[in-house]
This record gives structure tokens, C-alpha cells and sequence, in this order.
């Protein structure tokens, strides 16, 4: 199929209207002034196309920032409390194949936990440590070897969290512990 001569202009006018610097450059290809007058030009009109998409995705993303914000600020029906899960090591002594498993699965329990609002964040313990004070041993000879901070509602359900945790399947026990800040000083009781 062809165009008419008159389909073609057509066609043409509409391109130029889509992108300005093309007609620019055509416009600006005599004699009428120099080659870097014709880049200024070329660059003031591609920074004004590029400003007619920045602006208005500029704007959406901040609307939506602010919108991600206030969900995340929303007090909910409970507040939530962090709480701390501790993990000792038993006796059990654990295969490659079921270190490999436990780490797939934790992975998996993980993401679930964070998807529920748990926020968790773990931290490993090294195996090397020293000890001070009365007695000098550990909860029945098993090693802390992690903590896992975590938001929950309740020690009840910062309990079920821990239950959950694929490490206990390998010989793991966990103890859970609200966390709280240390009281700054002189706001202890008994302090004057």
C-alpha cells in the first residue's frame, strides 16, 4: 500500500511533533549560525522532552514514597515489642547435607516470618569465646551460636515464632526474651 503525497506530509508533520530535536536539527542544518549554537539548541530541546517524563515520574515516585511511608507509620491494633531468640547448639553433630537443608529451610521459614512483620534480624555468634564471673560455663554445655531480634506482639506469639524456626528439627533449642533498652541513668528508681 502506498501514501498519497498528502498522507506523507502528514506522516512527517507527525514525527516532527514526536520528537522536536529532529526538526531542529533540519531547521538549523543552513548556514545561520554555528555548529555549537546548533548543539545548544539540540540539547535545550532534548532537555525539554526529557523534563516533560522527569517532572510527572519525579512527582509519582515521591507520592508514592510518602504513601509506602504512612502505611509503614499506621499504629496498629497492638503495638508491637521486640524480643530475642536465643539458639544453643545441642550435642546432635550435623552433616553437610543437614546444614545444606537447614539453611534452605530457614530461608524459607524467613521470608514467611519478615512477610508476616516479624522484622527479623539475625546475628551469628563465632565459635571462639571467653568467660567470666561464677562458674564459667555455658546453659548445660550447649553454645549460644545465634540471636535472632524480632518484632512480635506478645511473648505468646514471639514464642510461636521461635517454635517454628527449622533449627530446632536439627538439635537446636531456643530460648525467647523480650528486649528491652537499658534505663538511662537517673531515671532509675530509687535515684534521686
Amino acid at each position: 500500500m502506498r501514501m498519497t503525497e498528502s498522507e506523507c506530509a502528514c506522516h512527517a508533520g507527525a514525527k516532527q511533533r514526536r520528537n522536536p530535536s529532529r526538526r531542529l536539527v533540519r531547521r538549523s542544518s543552513g548556514n545561520k549560525g554555528t555548529k555549537a549554537e546548533d548543539l545548544q539548541k539540540q540539547i535545550r530541546a532534548r532537555t525539554a522532552l526529557c523534563l516533560r517524563w522527569v517532572v510527572p515520574l519525579t512527582v509519582c515516585l515521591c507520592v508514592v514514597s510518602v504513601l509506602a511511608q504512612s502505611v509503614n507509620t499506621l499504629p496498629s491494633a497492638t503495638a508491637m515489642k521486640t524480643f530475642v531468640i536465643i539458639f544453643r547448639q545441642g550435642p546432635r553433630q550435623l552433616t553437610e547435607s543437614d546444614k545444606q537443608r537447614r539453611a534452605e529451610e530457614t530461608v524459607g521459614w524467613a521470608r514467611a516470618q519478615n512477610a508476616a512483620g516479624h522484622k527479623l534480624d539475625p546475628r551469628i555468634l563465632a565459635p571462639e569465646g571467653e568467660h567470666r564471673g561464677s562458674g564459667n560455663a555455658t546453659n548445660d554445655g550447649w553454645p549460644v551460636t545465634a540471636l535472632l531480634f524480632l518484632e512480635a506482639r506478645d511473648l505468646s506469639e514471639a514464642t510461636q515464632v521461635a517454635e517454628a524456626h527449622p533449627a530446632i528439627r536439627y538439635g537446636s533449642a531456643v530460648e525467647v526474651r523480650p528486649w528491652t533498652s537499658p534505663v538511662p541513668v537517673g531515671t532509675a528508681t530509687g535515684t534521686p
